[in-house]
């Protein structure tokens, strides 16, 4: 299989990432009936409700703000293997009322809250393909087979052409000829991440065979001005099921004609990480695209940015989520009423240093830092917008503080180059009333703050 867009964020993971809301330390692989495995993960009960329901809260927001900003967002659930193959599995478990009925329920409450929803449990469920030599999902590995990447994929085209709104934005999209090839040689699989999730010693499994697929362009990509790729109009924002390996990006580029921006994030740092990962990267910032389909696997939405089973580096406040995700996603500058200017402190001490309201620096120390003072209290709402050059710096720090407040600390994520890139922050995600920023960008080569600004989201953001 060929892939034809760069990959923004790549974390191949095995399925044990994300752990239900309950103490187990049994392995979370199950050995189900006719040599098939499956993962305890997939198991949910009404507990995960609450914690479904702010995922959806928190994607009617998002969506409203990429909307508002140009981009249209549709989420493509992928069903949980244990109710596609529910035949299969062991005695002593159960598909309940409630796992039959979850992704229908989710799904009936995006569309309520206004998300365009890309429906694959349904084609799932009743495809001819579902019993069939070479089924939908690896009988020994969580993800789906090729079979079932291309199922998913054609859906995905069929539902966009079925809403007329997403069908609009789609057809504003550059068409590119991709052409499927399917193999005629069977080939032994190597998806077998569930053998690793079973008690040990693991029983011996016959491998599962395949027929695989290739995709490939018709004609050579198109080009902008000085020769540079063209960034594709559509993004799949995705987990381990849209990684390269799977086909399902290659997949998608053959059901849409269109080439496609594909991201595959693993779940130990989850989708909402991801997806905030991807607003940050100069891939959306300087070329947006117009349509964002959201993959995300079905099990997944109770583990909100909050999630306490998952890895403690990436679990965050849900409302900070928000707010961080929601200012990144900004195209241009509601100015706050609060104003920032650049104080002789730190970096802006050094007459060298400073031209105009911009720093302009040399070297940096882990201890440098630019510090901004603020007219008025900052409130949850406002954001820090500015462009950085912080070369061989990898990782800054956002530091604000205020009278009788806890200094808050944020990082972000930079290239590290010799570039500049937008920064966009909210500088009180916890609580109104800080009156200064610092800015630490460690050790660089060089550094500039320039164009720094305080900014303000939408007043319903948070309503």
């Amino acid at each position: 299989m060929k892939n034809f867009s760069r990959t923004l964020l790549l974390v191949c993971a095995t399925a044990g990432a994300i752990a239900p809301a309950v103490a187990a330390d049994a392995p979370p692989g199950i050995l189900g009936k006719n040599d098939w495995l499956f993962y305890s993960y997939e198991l949910s009960d009404t507990s995960d409700n609450s914690n479904v329901a702010t995922s959806v809260g928190l994607m009617q927001r998002f969506a409203k703000v990429l909307a508002d900003n140009g981009t249209t967002l549709a989420v493509a659930m992928v069903p949980i293997k244990m109710r596609v193959y529910a035949e299969h599995l062991p005695d002593n478990v159960k598909l309940t009322e409630h796992l039959s009925g979850n992704y229908d329920r989710i799904a009936a409450s995006m569309k309520a809250a206004g998300i365009p929803v890309l429906d694959l449990n349904t084609a799932f469920m009743t495809s001819p393909k579902r019993t069939a030599d070479m089924p939908l999902f690896f009988r020994l590995d969580t993800h789906w087979a090729p079979s079932g990447a291309l199922l998913a994929a054609d859906t995905i085209r069929a539902q966009i052409d079925a809403n007329p709104a997403l069908k609009s934005v789609f057809d504003s999209t550059p068409e590119e000829a991709f052409k499927l090839t399917m193999g005629k040689r069977r080939q032994n699989a190597r998806a077998r991440d569930l053998i690793e999730q079973l008690p040990k010693p693991a029983p011996a499994f016959t491998p599962e065979a395949i027929f695989p697929f290739e995709v490939t362009r018709v004609n050579p990509p198109k080009q902008e001005l000085l020769g540079k790729a063209a960034v594709p109009a559509i993004t799949l924002m995705g987990s381990s099921y849209s990684n390269v390996w799977t086909g399902f990006p290659d997949a998608l580029r053959a059901a849409l004609q269109r080439d496609v921006l594909a991201i595959s994030v693993g779940a130990d740092q989850g989708s909402w990480v991801g997806m905030e990962s991807y607003l940050r990267d100069d891939a959306f910032q300087s070329e947006r695209p117009k349509l964002i389909i959201w993959e995300m696997p079905e099990r997944d939405l109770r583990a909100t940015p909050g999630y306490r089973f998952r890895d403690t580096r990436y679990v965050m406040d849900n409302t900070e989520w928000l707010l961080r995700a929601a200012s990144w996603a900004q195209k241009s500058c509601a100015a706050s009423a609060a104003a920032a200017k650049l104080s002789t402190a730190g970096l802006g001490s050094h007459a060298g240093n400073v031209r105009g309201g911009d720093i302009v620096a040399g070297p940096t120390t882990d201890n440098d830092f630019v510090e901004l003072t603020v007219d008025r209290p900052v409130e949850r709402l406002d954001y820090l917008w500015a462009s950085l050059v912080a070369s061989g710096s990898k990782q800054i720090a956002i530091e604000a503080s205020g009278p009788a407040l806890p200094a808050k600390r944020m990082t972000v994520t930079m290239a590290g180059d010799d570039a500049p890139h937008a920064v966009k922050v909210p500088v009180a995600p916890g609580a109104a009333g800080y009156t200064k920023l610092r800015i630490y960008p460690g050790k660089t080569d060089k550094f500039s703050l320039s164009q720094a600004k305080l900014c303000r989201l939408p007043e319903d953001l948070l309503k």
